[in-house]
């Protein structure tokens, strides 16, 4: 399972938490921008209705098609001009790890972003995570698969990281995971699953077909 690479050994006897990858080191730097640049060429294309619109209004004033296809090529590129700095910027910024210190029972934690690690913080900064699972089952009849979605959230003294974290990745043995390290650190590790009904066409909202929640060594368990 994809979870199982997730909690890596980091240096100097510490646990990482890789949540995207790279980071850490200037090395990074360059690799990170040009792939949040290189993202940048793909917002023309999400943007491709604004762009059709405009040459559509300008071939029904009577512009000729070459001097629509400049306009439109002019367009893509303002388009992919100004997101790539945001882009480069967002790569730039993104927490990509969380680094534990020890390597078990920690006692402090930093963010790791694309050049260097931030400054350590105590373990006690961290308040709890959050693991939200939504499976989404077919309803009687429905050809499609089940699907589902797996969301961290991390309680950084009120500030909210969240994470998506790879396809695959189970739910139950990330949980467990977590627990393991943060635990006995006295780190509330959460773990909510819902699950519902794929709606049918033409009928309303899914219904909610119940769900669980179980946590950390704290005790918690509860269902909704």
């Amino acid at each position: 399972m994809a979870d199982r690479a997730l909690l890596r050994p980091g240096p100097d006897s510490t646990t990482d938490l890789v949540l995207h990858k790279g980071g850490g080191s200037y090395a990074w730097v360059v690799p990170l921008s040009l792939a949040g640049a290189a993202q940048s060429l793909m917002v023309p294309v999400m943007l491709g209705a604004i762009t059709a619109t405009v040459a559509i209004v300008a071939l029904v004033i009577g512009t000729d098609a070459a001097t629509v296809a400049q306009i439109v090529l002019a367009i893509a590129a303002i388009e992919a001009a100004l997101a790539a700095p945001l882009l480069v910027w967002m790569e730039l910024t993104t927490v990509r790890r969380l680094r534990f210190a020890p390597a078990q029972a920690p006692t402090r934690f930093r963010t790791v972003r694309a050049a260097r690690p931030g400054p350590w913080q105590p373990i006690t900064q961290l308040c709890g995570v959050r693991l939200e699972y939504r499976l989404t089952e077919p309803y009687p009849g429905d050809q499609r698969p089940a699907t589902d979605q797996l969301t961290v959230r991390f309680d950084l003294a009120g500030d909210e990281l969240k994470w998506n974290p790879p396809a695959l990745t189970s739910p139950q043995q990330l949980h467990k995971a977590l627990t393991a390290l943060l635990g006995p650190a006295g780190v509330r590790v959460e773990l909510v699953t819902e699950r519902i009904v794929r709606t049918r066409p033409g009928h309303g909202t899914g219904w909610n077909g119940g769900g669980s929640a179980s946590a950390n060594s704290g005790g918690f368990s509860g269902g909704g």
